[in-house]
């Protein structure tokens, strides 16, 4: 099971900070200090906003959970269906039309139309 705890590196931030203005001799009240401070609040406001705006990992997961099982319906649903329209084109076989009764359209079709052609004035 994942650990759902964020670690909080605010502690060893801070020792790193404090070993860092050891190092250098440098006091609390100088502008060095202050640009930390002002870094750390800077990266707070945008990690409040990172975690309001992107959605938890589980959130994701549970959507591509659902997201799978209505792919899955669907599959179900579409090879449903192909089915029943391969069954009732079986059954049901569409009126096949016959080469001489093509032909015989054809030349109907073709008598008609030199027929109004020479009676259409």
């Amino acid at each position: 099971m994942p650990n759902n705890e964020q670690p909080d590196f605010d502690e060893e931030f801070a020792k790193a900070v404090a070993e860092w203005r050891d190092k250098h001799r440098l006091r609390e009240d100088d502008a060095v200090m202050l640009l930390v401070e002002l870094f750390r609040i800077h990266q707070q406001h945008w990690d409040e906003l990172r975690r309001r705006e992107i959605p938890s990992f589980e959130q994701f997961r549970a959507d591509i959970v659902k997201l799978v099982a209505v792919a899955q319906t669907f599959q179900q649903q579409s090879a449903g269906l192909q089915e029943a329209l391969r069954s009732r084109s079986l059954t049901h076989g569409a009126a096949r039309i016959t080469r001489a009764a093509a032909i015989f359209a054809a030349l109907a079709a073709l008598l008609a139309g030199y027929l109004i052609g020479k009676g259409w004035p």
